[in-house]
């Protein structure tokens, strides 16, 4: 296995570049405060500002707020937009269905390149939209409003200077003065604790009151219990559709899977303290969402391969509502892929990831949930390059073969899909003094 430090595609190319002369009166029309800073905001600024929050820190390498901050990367940026490498979207297939899916028209490409060509003009400040104002710097960083209560590692957790990878979890039951009865939660929020990189991703699972909290020197990266969900590189957080929800019941136990890496070296050392912020459901929850997976860990992916396909699938037993799809691998995953076949023969293809980037763990959330019938076989697939080439950008040994594993270095092949059962519905709605 939602942050962005490693998300270089911008960063590789921009260096501050010479303009080109002065644009005529007719190149000028395109302005940055009338015309680009309303794509600006509509598309980039999300990531690129300078107190971004996700997995650990900023959010994208520099800050696109103003015309000030934009202005020195104009080339690198058409050349970017204009090559869809940005802003970042790697399926291809399914179009418009995804509530999250990122993209320029063709005529926001023309807008931005346009203003490059007339040498970047900033126009007049009167012309520009309303600056941004994004719920963290409102709410001590949380994307979604106040939690309604937050539950914490008991202590930080050091991740010592000569460790490279270390999985970890910790368990910690919520008390009651955080959570006096069975809850239904409509949404939650991870945050690491950990200030700068150094955190490939943290899971959440929750599970009911059995008196094996691990405590200690007990501390296990085992992680039990049904899982909340994820954050990594790249991950976002978001809340469930109205009618849906996830009960949690009194004195549950919550695990903090935890999956930290780093350079060894001297200086290296730095603390986490992870914590969960959870949104309480009051209306009535309709859909109960389960978080589960696909997934194949009996592969072993040969050394010097460039297109080792790894693949696992499920029927369904009964009808399900999906609400998002989360494709996970490591370092030599290149492509991902969902596929449908239902009862009637036919089939459909979910989603299709023919550029999978670990340094973007996109989830992808259906704008309107997707209905799939028992008898559907859903099938996951990942394809892998453990060619040399490859190796040498991402930092593995294409010499050696490789297995599942919890380490950066190690593999996974791990399809990821959130949804409710249509006949495991309920009324309960939490109840208030």
């Amino acid at each position: 296995m939602t942050t962005f430090s490693r998300i270089a595609v911008v960063a590789a190319v921009g260096v501050l570049i010479g303009m080109s002369a002065p644009a005529s009166a007719n190149e000028a029309a395109v302005t940055y405060h009338k015309d680009v800073a309303p794509i600006m905001q509509e598309n980039c600024q999300t990531c690129h500002r300078p107190a971004g929050f996700n997995l650990s820190g900023l959010v994208a390498p520099m800050s696109f707020m103003s015309y000030a901050e934009t202005r020195p990367w104009a080339r690198a940026i058409a050349r970017k937009v204009e090559s869809r490498e940005m802003p970042p979207w790697f399926a291809t297939e399914p179009k418009g269905v995804f509530e999250n899916e990122r993209g320029l028209t063709d005529a926001e490409i023309e807008t931005i390149l346009a203003w490059v060509e007339a040498g970047a003009p900033a126009g007049d400040r009167a012309d520009a939209p309303e600056p941004l104002v994004f719920a963290e710097s409102q709410y001590d960083g949380w994307s979604h409003g106040t939690p309604d209560f937050v539950l914490r590692m008991e202590e930080p957790f050091t991740v010592p200077e000569d460790a490279y990878d270390i999985n970890i979890g910790f368990d910690v039951r919520i008390p009651e003065e955080l959570m006096a009865e069975d809850t239904w939660v409509r949404g939650w929020e991870l945050r690491t604790g950990a200030d700068g990189s150094g955190v490939h991703h943290m899971c959440a699972f929750v599970r009911p009151e059995d008196g094996q909290v691990l405590t200690g020197a007990d501390k296990s990266a085992v992680a039990l219990g049904g899982l909340l969900s994820c954050v990594a590189e790249g991950g976002e957080s978001g809340l469930l559709p109205d009618g849906y929800g996830m009960l949690i019941q009194k004195g549950s136990v919550v695990n903090f899977n935890m999956h930290f890496n780093k350079e060894p070296g001297p200086g290296t050392s730095f603390e986490a303290q992870a914590e969960i912020g959870f949104f309480v459901e009051d209306r009535p929850v309709v859909h109960s969402v389960i978080t589960d997976t696909l997934g194949n860990n009996g592969f072993e992916i040969p050394p010097n391969h460039p297109n080792y396909r790894i693949g696992m699938a499920r029927t369904l037993d009964e009808d399900i509502l999906v609400l998002n799809y989360w494709p996970h691998a490591h370092l030599r995953a290149k492509a991902a892929r969902y596929v449908a076949f239902y009862p009637d023969g036919t089939e459909e293809l979910l989603l299709d990831v023919p550029h999978y980037d670990q340094s973007w763990q996109v989830t992808y959330k259906y704008a309107e949930p997707k209905l799939l019938p028992k008898g559907t076989r859903i099938e996951a697939e990942f394809w892998y390059d453990s060619t040399a080439e490859r190796g040498a950008r991402r930092g593995f040994d294409a010499d050696r073969p490789v297995w599942f594993g919890q380490r950066t270095n190690d593999e996974m092949s791990l399809g990821f899909i959130s949804y409710a059962k249509l006949d495991g519905a309920s009324t309960t709605t939490n109840q208030q003094d």
